[in-house]
């Protein structure tokens, strides 16, 4: 148990291994293709959360 009523301590260490064991299972997923919205080109980004999607032509690469 990781909290006990009668005594209010609470079991952080265990707490954190199971989380750090549940983000350990996840693994990321590509599974749609997103879309340019200037040329329609599809393409893949796992980290991409945004509304308006640009390829690697149209985004402003400054750091290649």
């Amino acid at each position: 148990m990781e909290v006990r009523v009668e005594t209010e301590e609470v079991d952080w260490d265990t707490i954190i291994s199971m989380c750090r064991e549940i983000n350990n299972d996840k693994k990321p997923e590509i599974s749609d293709k997103i879309y340019c919205k200037k040329c329609n080109q599809g393409f893949f980004n796992k980290n991409y959360n945004g509304k308006f999607p640009l390829c690697d032509k149209h985004r402003n690469n400054t750091f290649k």
